[in-house]
């Protein structure tokens, strides 16, 4: 029998909130090693978005930098460590608060819903 950490077990209910799975790789992680990961793969897309030359963005990078976003956004951390992990990249990050034109990819509904406690089934 496995013992789960208090930690472990909020992160896989805070987890069980997303609109989209989780990669295997999270299986056992605590809250803060998920945003981790999360925000860890949010970097890479931006990463690559970074890397274009001027001109037509490729589809495929759109839809990454969407949907690593959306998990980032989505994900409701457990613990202190985990809002503050999360708040700390957000807000560093153009898709969350705009860049030179001050307009984020997500409304203020969104992005604030992301902080609030998980919900657990049947609650």
């Amino acid at each position: 029998m496995t013992r789960l950490s208090r930690r472990a077990l909020l992160g896989g209910l805070a987890a069980t909130s997303l609109p989209v799975a989780l990669p295997e790789a999270a299986a056992g992680m605590d809250d803060v090693a998920i945003v981790r990961m999360l925000v860890n793969a949010q970097k890479a897309a931006m990463e690559r978005y970074d890397e274009l030359p001027e001109g037509e963005v490729p589809d495929d990078i759109i839809e990454q930098m969407m949907r690593t976003g959306e998990a980032l956004c989505a994900y409701h951390p457990t613990t202190i460590e985990g809002v503050h992990a999360k708040a700390e990249y957000m807000m560093s990050c153009d898709v969350f608060v705009g860049g030179e034109s001050s307009e984020s990819d997500f409304t203020p509904a969104e992005l604030i819903s992301g902080f609030l406690p998980a919900t657990t089934p049947g609650a």
